[in-house]
């Protein structure tokens, strides 16, 4: 018999109080690894015994089933209606089931089309495409609702967004209130998961920053297309992750596509790993599941799977070699090696495909904890100071990386600001952070037209500090003479984002030393000594483009 936690039971009671308000539906906020299962399984062992009926949804055969026997270890006498798990009960007050299996159902005219529950249970609720009236879970709900106008609807999850971080409650959404909100940060913080640790891996990662979009998701052929120009790169990547693995119990591999869930495959020691696809028969991946779980098979390969409902608490280590255009399923990809276990010492993430650059503007706990200061960092890689908390940053960092109260710092380096609302959003945001407006065009692409360059090859080139008006501050300017042409460039340090440019695009490339004079990038004085010492080194040939005013705009500086 399951005994429940202290958060628990109390999340348990605000859904009880909330459902019980009135018909809106309510959204259970939950954690992975929180024991939603034995949360679900407690309230419905509740509503059995007052003779209530409720029906449980959710996307995978996995989750039905664990779903279920938990239940059932709690007393309960549950029903399963799951065509993959070749089960269509229906006799019993509580019914777990598939999504697909019930609106077959009800298509088929089935006599559980006709059943009066007064609760239906969606877990990872997010997955609930409300905007869609003709997705299945929205069908299935307006068909109940529809036999019972007092139904009650409540979803679970641990990710209460959409996408890259829309929210899924509020007066527009389908859900009106949230409950419970049992964190990842609370859970690892009381010890109810395991800390995650990011590792800095020395093997070359994936490039798929030129694959595009396609319906929202990453062009699967364009993946494939970047794992086939670098065929040795796999096969690198998990030689490292095995010697990582040497002393690690075991690990999640996500991959870009079946393809590349072979070659991953090829990669590792023979006997020592599977893979699992949607494709993957029901029987087959619950055998291999349980060979995880007993600790005979040290890796499990996956595409578009085993992000959500797959308990293997044993496992230690995510690796990604495929990139993820959604914030949900990176948290939820991550969350797989959150469990505890007896043998855990922590949860180590392997990101081989840049997703914690592409999601580091999203405010989210797992991405703050990644993206936290580390004592053994090395200085000299992270010379660039917030102006608002203080902490150190990279060169390329776009945001500031340090956590103020728990909460991201909200200082930018370079940003594109809402024109609608003026917030400040990463420079690779399609959507304003606030208010959810359009940043960039969906066609801007097919507008642009690629611009001729030009080679020059610079004969002498001149530099100069001047003050910025009043101010004192200093304005770098820059002549280069290339023959015939002369090209400019000009750099001020009135702002943050400007000073930031002026060390990236001038100091960083011309100046060996050039973190020692970060701090100085205001002082003119400093900035004078700077252009005449013997530090400034020259490029011998720039590349650029014409702009529509006559100018050349250097896209591109060769040094010897």
């Amino acid at each position: 018999m399951f005994k429940l936690r202290d958060y628990q039971k109390t999340g348990i009671n605000e859904a009880w109080v909330a459902l019980k308000k009135n018909d809106d539906p309510v959204l259970f906020v939950s954690s992975v690894g929180s024991g939603k299962s034995v949360m679900i399984g407690s309230m419905m062992r509740e509503l059995e015994l007052k003779n209530k009926r409720a029906l449980c949804l959710v996307n995978s055969s996995e989750l039905v089933r664990n779903n279920s026997e938990t239940f059932k270890r709690l007393g309960g006498n549950p029903s399963v209606f799951c065509a993959s798990l070749n089960k269509k009960e229906f006799d019993t007050n509580i019914i777990f089931a598939t999504p697909q299996s019930i609106i077959a159902a009800i298509k088929n005219n089935h006599p559980i089309k006709d059943i009066i529950f007064n609760i239906v249970v969606v877990d990872e609720a997010h997955s609930i495409n409300y905007t869609a009236h003709d997705s299945q879970f929205m069908r299935i709900l307006r068909h109940y609702k529809q036999e019972y106008q007092p139904m009650r609807l409540l979803g679970l999850t641990g990710t209460d967004f959409r996408g890259s971080g829309n929210d899924i409650v509020g007066d527009s959404c389908l859900f009106k209130s949230r409950v419970a909100n049992i964190t990842t940060s609370w859970l690892i913080e009381n010890n109810f998961l395991a800390r995650p640790v990011y590792g800095y891996p020395e093997t070359q990662s994936f490039d798929f920053s030129s694959v595009r979009m396609k319906a929202g998701k990453f062009n699967t052929t364009e993946l494939q297309a970047v794992v086939d120009k670098n065929k040795r790169l796999t096969w690198e990547i998990l030689q490292e992750a095995n010697q990582v693995m040497a002393d690690r119990n075991g690990a999640f591999v996500f991959c870009s596509s079946k393809k590349h869930c072979d070659e991953a495959l090829a990669a590792l020691p023979q006997g020592s790993a599977y893979i699992i696809t949607g494709d993957t028969p029901e029987k087959e991946r619950h055998k291999i599941l349980t060979m995880a779980r007993n600790n005979e098979i040290k890796y499990l390969i996956s595409v578009n799977c085993l992000m959500t409902g797959i308990d293997v608490p044993n496992f230690c280590t995510t690796i990604w070699l495929r990139p993820t255009e959604s914030l949900v399923l990176y948290v939820q990809g991550i969350g797989r090696a959150l469990r505890l276990h007896d043998s855990k010492k922590n949860a180590l993430i392997l990101d081989f495909a840049g997703n914690l650059t592409r999601h580091q503007d999203i405010d989210n706990l797992i991405i703050n904890e990644a993206l936290r200061p580390k004592e053994n960092e090395k200085e000299e890689d992270y010379p660039i100071p917030c102006f608002t908390c203080g902490c150190n940053n990279s060169l390329m960092a776009r945001r500031c990386r340090g956590i103020v109260d728990d909460k991201r710092c909200d200082h930018f380096f370079d940003w594109r600001e809402c024109p609608n609302c003026r917030t400040k959003n990463d420079q690779c945001a399609r959507m304003c952070r606030s208010c959810q407006a359009e940043l960039i065009d969906p066609n801007a692409k097919l507008k642009r037209i690629k611009a001729e360059t030009y080679t020059l090859t610079v004969t002498e080139a001149r530099y100069s500090v001047v003050p910025m008006g009043t101010t004192l501050l200093p304005i770098i300017n820059i002549s280069y003479d290339c023959g015939a042409h002369r090209v400019f460039e000009s750099y001020y340090t009135n702002t943050p984002k400007n000073k930031n440019i002026l060390y990236a695009k001038f100091l960083r490339p011309h100046v060996d030393n050039a973190s020692q004079f970060y701090m100085h990038l205001s002082n003119i004085n400093k900035m004078r000594e700077l252009i005449e010492s013997h530090y400034i080194k020259t490029p011998h040939t720039l590349v650029c483009t014409l702009s529509d005013d006559g100018y050349y705009r250097i896209i591109k500086k060769v040094f010897d």
